[in-house]
């Protein structure tokens, strides 16, 4: 007998089918039904049948990502053996959520709104935009352009904290142009690296994301998307971060004066340019970003602000080809899945932006969504007037609450997530399916774990006892505990 007990995060959007157990009494869970703990209490006796078996327990919440929750586990039987928890405080009762066997899950009881394709549109441009400006059809090669960047660990809005750095024309073709800083010198980048970097942008990348996500903006309306390649990127936050490429939605807003913006539809990329899969990941990645940047952008007259970042990211690594780019962020989210959080609204003010593992919470959540709502689940998402988990509730008519329970059971039922082996290899990375604690219960040990907020655990424990089984939990009431039985 195999029986998993999950445990997720607490539901605000309506509830399917909700019923309260009675207090102080220790019900048998049914299989596929879905608990929560009241939020009154953060305790809970439950009981398991009689049997012998493997038992696995994943456990998550819904609490801020910013926090870390305690969650204590128990084990004790009619015998009397495992002893009581201690500092349980009384029982909690449980709600009914939904009943996982039917497929029956709340949802929102809001239509989701009529996605409509809109017609790419040049934007108003501000004094300075228009200085750079030139002809759609006169070639700027070998003419010079200023463009600012964040370095530092200040702040974003500090324009202290922005290096300005002047790069040079050096190639274009009908929809690109590439600038290249002038730090690199002449020998810096070949003209061939130029033309194939133009080549593989307009025959493939470009019309394959704007198909996926929509068009891109033409901000300056120069005609043209600038690729902006620079060392700058080798050496970030101060020198101590190196990434491969960057889009800013700053740079999109014409009323985002420099530093803090520079007015321009532009991709900045790493002089140290990778080649091959690796080149046509990192270019897609970014190229989704400035296309979602774009939708959010032409809805300015109705005060739309950014996308959250987590949901970004997500969307962008949808656009990847192949794994180069996630392969690491993957295996390191499903090495240890409790220390990694999936709702980060700002990685940069988190501390999280360079984070491997939030980042594959978020490829493997929105890789899952797709896989479950259809190929037009990218355009819903992208062309949302939300943000946040409000951007996936509008797309798909469920409530995040519901979306990130089943993500949760997938992640440790499920061998594959939309194509992706999670048992197998990915790239250079051996998985081996979401981390398990191993739980001795022999001596009636007591099991303590710390879960981030939007972060799961899995627990496994073998049981050879013939008398009916009691688990107790207990956990902060503010981490929205939420759990379910089932039984294989």
């Amino acid at each position: 007998m195999v029986l998993t007990v999950a445990m997720c995060a607490a539901v605000v959007g309506g509830i399917a089918r909700t019923a309260i157990l009675p207090d102080r009494e220790q019900p048998f869970l049914s299989s596929k039904v879905w608990y929560r703990l009241e939020l009154s209490a953060g305790t809970a006796a439950c009981r398991l049948a009689a049997g012998s078996g493997r038992y696995t327990l994943v456990i998550g919440c819904l609490a801020d990502a910013s926090e870390t929750h305690q969650v204590r586990l128990r084990l004790t039987n009619e015998s009397g053996h495992g002893g009581q928890m201690k500092n349980m405080g009384q029982a909690a009762r449980l709600l009914v959520l939904s009943d996982e066997a039917t497929g029956e899950l709340s949802a929102l009881r809001q239509p989701l709104p009529q996605v409509v394709e809109r017609p790419s549109r040049s934007l108003t441009t501000s004094a300075s935009a228009k200085e750079v400006m030139s002809s759609n059809h006169v070639a700027l090669l070998g003419t010079t352009r200023d463009f600012f960047i964040h370095v530092t660990d200040g702040e974003l809005n500090d324009p202290k904290q922005y290096a300005r750095m002047t790069a040079q024309c050096l190639g274009e073709g009908d929809r690109v142009r590439v600038y290249v800083d002038q730090q690199l010198g002449t020998d810096g980048i070949r003209g061939s690296q130029i033309a194939d970097l133009i080549h593989l942008l307009e025959t493939d990348v470009l019309p394959r994301v704007e198909a996926q996500f929509g068009t891109l903006v033409d901000v300056d309306q120069d005609g043209r998307f600038a690729i902006v390649i620079s060392p700058w990127l080798s050496r970030l936050q101060g020198g101590h971060v190196s990434i491969n490429g960057m889009v800013r939605s700053t740079d999109f807003r014409c009323d985002v004066a420099p530093p803090l913006g520079n007015q321009c539809d532009m991709l900045l990329l790493n002089s140290a340019l990778p080649c091959g899969a690796a080149l046509r990941d990192l270019l897609s990645h970014e190229v989704a970003h400035a296309a979602c940047i774009s939708q959010r952008v032409r809805h300015q007259s109705t005060k739309v602000g950014d996308e959250q970042d987590w949901v970004s990211e997500g969307l962008a690594h949808l656009a990847e080809p192949t794994v180069t780019n996630s392969a690491e962020r993957i295996a390191t989210f499903l090495d240890d899945p409790s220390r990694h959080p999936l709702v980060i609204p700002d990685y940069y003010r988190a501390g999280l932006w360079r984070d491997p593992g939030c980042r594959g919470a978020t490829v493997l959540f929105s890789k899952w969504c797709a896989a479950k709502h259809g190929p037009g689940l990218c355009r819903r998402l992208v062309q949302s007037t939300e943000s946040g988990k409000r951007t996936f509730e509008q797309a798909t008519s469920q409530t995040f609450e519901d979306l990130f329970r089943q993500w949760s059971v997938s992640l440790v039922d499920e061998s594959t997530i939309q194509s992706l082996d999670s048992r197998g290899h990915v790239g250079s990375h051996q998985l081996a399916g979401a981390r398990r604690h191993q739980w001795e219960t022999e001596n009636g040990e007591e099991l303590s774990l710390s879960i981030r907020g939007t972060a799961i655990a899995v627990v496994e424990w073998r049981s050879d006892d013939s008398h009916a089984t009691t688990i107790r939990l207990a956990g902060d009431s503010a981490a929205h505990w939420q759990f379910s039985v089932r039984v294989k």
